[in-house]
């Protein structure tokens, strides 16, 4: 024992000083350790917590942004829906413009030949009467110089029928 006093190591006081430490172990575990435990198992859980916060969140984000994919799909959709009903509108109005036009130009081509034909007859009439005229005034001058009336009636009769023709052609 020499030894260990020559050393300076003294039992007593590492056998008090072991105690001691053991005591103080037991209090900080008592104490301290149970608060510091409890406190890295709250930070964990709060990690945890928000880890899970996160990814819910993401998930989210994640649905919203394919709804509003799908929105955007579905506007764009009607979108071109919309603009082909107007290109069809359009299509149909340019139809019903054109065929009324065409009409139009029809009954114009009608009334323009029926004026055509209006002016025909008359002008037929006109040429029908003048030559009724010269005939009455050929035929006194025929009947002046002795032809028989007979024969004037006929020669009458001959041109008034070619004038006939003339008409019909």
């Amino acid at each position: 024992m020499d030894i260990l006093n020559t050393l300076g190591i003294n039992f007593k006081l590492i056998i008090i000083q072991g105690t001691g430490f053991l005591i103080l172990l037991f209090v900080l575990k008592k104490f301290l350790f149970g608060k510091v435990s409890a406190m890295i198992q709250a930070r964990t859980d709060e990690v945890k917590n928000t880890y899970e916060k996160i990814e819910n969140d993401m998930a989210e984000a994640e649905r919203i942004r394919l709804e509003y994919q799908k929105k955007l799909s579905e506007t764009e959709a009607e979108a071109a829906r919309r603009i082909q009903e107007a290109i069809n509108d359009g299509n149909r109005m340019s139809e019903e413009i054109v065929k009324r036009a065409r009409e139009e130009v029809e009954q114009a081509k009608i009334k323009a030949q029926e004026g055509i034909e209006q002016e025909r007859k008359k002008a037929l009439a006109e040429i029908k009467e003048q030559v009724v005229t010269l005939s009455v005034l050929a035929s006194s001058k025929i009947i002046q110089q002795s032809i028989s009336p007979k024969t004037a009636e006929e020669i009458v009769d001959d041109f008034i029928e070619e004038i006939g023709e003339l008409r019909v052609r």
